[in-house]
């Protein structure tokens, strides 16, 4: 019995354990009959028979299940990477792109005998410049989301409609088509898009973008079979709103169209994953809508996403989870206000808090974050116009920079119909001016511009706190410091680099340093452990600002867990790489001012 489990552990297929075993009692039956003559079974009991097939058996069984939970988990693993690299290659393929247009706008490069000092760019090249660069940071950002919504995926989470946004599908339909990364130029031509009615949807673009990359790279699969064509159009309808993409490929069995959307399952195609159509399903699904495929076997295919309207009961419901995470502070003096704005506040799911006065609303501004504030103009002991300014200025002492005010919208209200007051208001940084009594469409339409509709970026003098101050950058990263470091120098900043922790702790002694920007993972000493060991100071001999130097953690895991890892470590705040310019400026703006 030790024998056959020994077998069992060491050969996992059952057919050859089978094998092997009967082959075994054959050759042993005919090897005694060799040597004696005859086989007897003089001393054999039956109750071995079923004992060793209970022991066979079971094994075999036991192992089966061991191996094919590890098969599973290699081929998540393969999937994963699989739909990772793919993520990977289209912003790296942009950017190989991108780069390409950028040396075709500027001057030839100089050779080492030139003594040419200045060059000339025209302002459209200038123009040009800054909409590729623009167009690649949203290709970066687009792939990082999508990247981590496979990864809350595979760990079994919900899509996040913290990001969802009143959103065009025309406009998302003409993105994806633009940035698909194509093999050729002649596959763009194969791609029709026959969008003619535009409707919104409550949702997230990116994720669209990324639902209709998925279908287009599935039906180009397909792009050398006569006459093939792919079309894009939508439809409007009274319920739900439609997008098509048809397209005339091998079509799909109808014993398999019911499995297509499973995970890992593939049809017709070497090297799929089958996580494609599963991750679109899972994506429209959060959107509130549905997505069907209809085929015809040898001549088309055609998927469908139903999206419901904008104004459904569906997008109702995400609107609300949407602002089950939203703070709201009403600062007003006067009871009767407050109890009415309350009231219509609490048809929604989200959060209120109550002031009376400016020195309340100023002192709870600088404990808590605040998604939206309703600014009386009536308060007394600060002015309202002197809290706005102070708001918009960023000199509340908040926590950390990600709960800055400055970009938080404002709301002035007042009982009088001055419109100097008006004036005054949004002269102070006051987003808005409504005059009292608030009503349920106030309400609404605070939500559907602050909370439903895509934010405009909001530009930030980030130079006026760099200029001559020192910055190190510490990444184990070569080009991730240099190109950090050239953004960190147009503004106006010092910068000293530092490859690991190590090199970051001489640095630090060497110079007096006003910020630090620390990678999180780096050989000989993570940023982690460098950040702690700055925090206890015994380290440094001449270095006396350990404990009040900021230090910004660089990650690419922007989860929970590690946010709370680089707080707890002694870090101020936290940047998700890659960095965006406007990221890096309010963390500047907001930890150099302090």
């Amino acid at each position: 019995m030790a024998g056959m489990f020994l077998l069992i552990i060491l050969i996992y297929d059952w057919k050859l354990i089978t094998l092997m075993t009967f082959g075994g009692l054959l050759f042993a039956y005919l090897a005694v009959l060799f040597t004696d003559g005859s086989v007897k079974y003089t001393y054999f009991q039956l109750e071995y028979i079923p004992v060793f097939l209970f022991a066979l058996v079971g094994g075999i069984i036991c192992n089966h299940k061991r191996q094919m939970a590890s098969q599973t988990k290699i081929s998540l693993l393969q999937s994963l990477s699989g739909s990772v690299a793919h993520e990977m290659r289209n912003p790296l393929n942009s950017i190989i792109n991108a780069m390409g247009s950028v040396q075709s706008i500027l001057p030839e490069k100089p050779d080492n005998a030139s003594k040419t000092s200045d060059y000339t760019l025209s302002r459209s090249g200038l123009i040009s410049l800054h909409n590729v660069v623009e167009e690649s940071s949203d290709t970066v950002l687009r792939a990082n989301k999508i990247i981590d919504s496979i990864l809350a995926g595979m760990q079994g989470k919900s899509v996040d409609p913290g990001t969802f946004r009143r959103t065009s599908v025309k406009n998302s339909i003409q993105t994806a088509i633009s940035t698909f990364s194509y093999s050729t130029p002649e596959d763009r031509q194969l791609v029709k898009n026959l969008t003619k009615n535009d409707f919104d949807f409550f949702g997230d673009k990116d994720l669209l973008i990324y639902v209709l990359f998925n279908l287009i790279k599935n039906a180009l699969y397909y792009k050398n079979k006569p006459g093939f064509k792919l079309e894009v159009s939508t439809e409007n309808g009274s319920v739900l709103n439609a997008i098509r993409i048809f397209d005339t490929g091998p079509g799909i069995p109808a014993s398999k169209r019911d499995k297509i959307f499973d995970s890992f399952f593939t049809s017709g195609k070497k090297g799929g994953v089958g996580l494609g159509l599963a991750f679109c399903k899972r994506v429209i699904t959060a959107l509130g809508g549905t997505i069907t495929c209809d085929s015809k076997e040898h001549e088309w295919t055609e998927f469908t996403i139903y999206l419901p309207h904008y104004t459904s009961k569906e997008s109702e419901l995400l609107k609300k989870e949407v602002l089950r995470t939203k703070n709201i502070l009403l600062a007003d003096n006067n009871p009767a206000n407050r109890v009415l704005a309350e009231k219509y506040f609490k048809e929604w799911p989200c959060r209120v808090e109550q002031t009376e006065n400016g020195t309340q609303t100023l002192s709870l501004l600088s404990r808590k974050k605040f998604d939206l504030i309703l600014l009386s103009l009536e308060i007394p002991i600060v002015k309202a116009d002197d809290v706005a300014r102070r708001i918009r200025e960023g000199s509340l002492s908040m926590s950390k920079a990600g709960d800055t005010h400055k970009e938080t919208p404002i709301v002035g209200i007042s009982s009088h119909h001055d419109p100097e007051h008006k004036e005054s208001a949004l002269s102070a940084g006051m987003n808005r001016y409504i005059e009292l009594p608030l009503t349920r469409e106030h309400i609404r339409s605070f939500f559907e511009d602050y909370f439903f509709t895509e934010k405009k970026p909001v530009n930030y003098s980030a130079s006026l706190f760099l200029r001559n101050k020192n910055v190190l950058v510490v990444d184990d990263n070569q080009t991730s410091r240099k190109f950090m470091s050239i953004i960190l120098e147009r503004m106006g900043a010092i910068t000293g680099q530092a490859q690991n922790g190590e090199e970051a702790i001489r640095s630090l002694e060497e110079k007096e340093y006003d910020i630090v920007f620390m990678d999180m993972e780096m050989p000989v000493l993570n940023g982690v452990d460098t950040t702690k060991m700055i925090r206890e100071g015994k380290c440094f001999t001449t270095f006396k600002k350990h404990k009040e130097i900021p230090i910004i953690a660089l990650t690419g895991n922007t989860d929970d867990e590690n946010i709370a890892l680089t707080k707890n470590s002694g870090m101020n705040d936290h940047l998700g790489k890659p960095v965006g310019r406007e990221d890096l400026a309010v963390v500047l703006s907001t930890w150099l001012q302090k």
